[in-house]
Parts: C-alpha cells; sequence; structure tokens
C-alpha cells in the first residue's frame, strides 16, 4: 500500500470540504466539529457528488435530494434510512504534518 497525501493539518478548519480523485477514488475530506472524515464523494442514493453538501453538527445534508447521513457512521437518516445503502467511510492515516489515504 501506498500513502497517497490528501491535506497538510494546518490547512484544515470546521467547515473545511474538499474532493480528490486518488488512484481513480473519488473522496471528499471533510473537517466539522472538530472531526475530520474521509467519505467516498458520492450519495448513495443516485450517485450524485457531495462537494457542496451541507452540514448540521454530525449530519451531511445532500445537496441534490437533501437525504441526510450521520458523519461518523454512514448511516442514513429519516424515512429512507433502511432503503439505501450508506456513506463509504475511509480510514485516514497520518504520515508527519499531513494527512491522507492507503492505497
Amino acid at each position: 500500500m501506498t500513502f497517497h497525501p490528501l491535506e497538510k493539518m494546518h490547512q484544515l478548519y470546521d467547515g473545511y470540504c474538499k474532493s480528490f480523485s486518488i488512484s481513480g477514488k473519488k473522496l471528499l475530506l471533510i473537517q466539522n466539529e472538530g472531526r475530520t472524515y474521509l467519505i467516498t464523494n458520492r450519495c448513495p442514493h443516485m450517485d450524485a457528488p457531495l462537494d457542496f453538501a451541507t452540514f448540521d453538527g454530525e449530519k451531511l445534508r445532500c445537496p441534490v435530494h437533501g437525504i441526510e447521513f450521520d458523519l461518523p457512521s454512514g448511516k442514513a437518516m429519516g424515512s429512507l434510512a433502511g432503503c439505501i445503502n450508506g456513506l463509504e467511510n475511509h480510514t485516514i492515516t497520518y504520515e508527519g504534518n499531513q494527512l491522507g489515504i492507503l492505497l
């Protein structure tokens, strides 16, 4: 596995949201309320990109259809919770002052 750097840690702030494409994977790096998340950049409902998603606490809302997801678990919330897959979370790896992903 190879470390793919995404961002320097001092660049992160609450509200940070940036997309990356690494080895064919579309990823979204998010920091909200002091927690950092790395997810696949697509809504599992209709594959819409999540670059312009909104956040409320630990909830992410898809900008296309408004479906909400719990960021820590990735699970869909509300009436669609049992009908669609959740967000795909990825493990963040740290190397020096950078965070990234091992692929």
